[in-house]
């Protein structure tokens, strides 16, 4: 009798922790403003199959080798250093959706944006940069480290 109990509760625990998850096609379902709509339809047996995602899982990210957008690229003086703080300030205070990088990659300050994965996401926000902002100059970087969420 006692082992029915313990295995009725460790059943009841077990179907209310799994019902708190998000399942994979849950989270792929999602609205993301800007990214476009995915909807599947599919047999509920199948999210059984697929399996769930944490609330811990659902907000990493990872490291990725892909695309950024150069805005601004100077020497290794404050002046340059100064033009590149500046660069980033603007289109954070413009784009705050958009993450911004401003660092001193040797010999050069430079200051990027974005983080892509792929190179038309990259090339539809260089377009609209350079018709929206000041800086002209702007090109399109490959192979760098972008950090992406999951």
């Amino acid at each position: 009798m006692k082992k029915l109990i313990v295995l009725f509760y460790t059943l009841l625990f077990t179907a209310l922790a799994s019902a708190q998850q998000t399942t994979l096609v849950q989270v792929l379902e999602r609205d993301v403003p800007g990214k476009g709509t995915i909807r599947i339809e599919s047999d509920a047996r199948l999210d059984s199959l697929i399996g769930t995602v944490s609330e811990a899982e659902s907000g990493t990210k990872i490291k990725a080798k892909g695309y950024r957008i150069q805005v601004f690229a100077g020497n290794n003086t404050r002046s340059s250093k100064e033009r590149a703080n500046e660069a980033g300030r603007y289109i954070r205070s413009k784009y705050p959706d958009l993450p911004v990088h401003t660092e001193f990659k040797n010999p050069r300050w430079l200051c990027t944006v974005g983080d892509f994965l792929y190179y038309e996401e990259a090339y539809d926000v260089l377009r609209k940069l350079k018709k929206e902002t000041p800086y002209k100059g702007m090109i399109i970087l490959r192979n760098q480290d972008i950090t992406v969420p999951l």
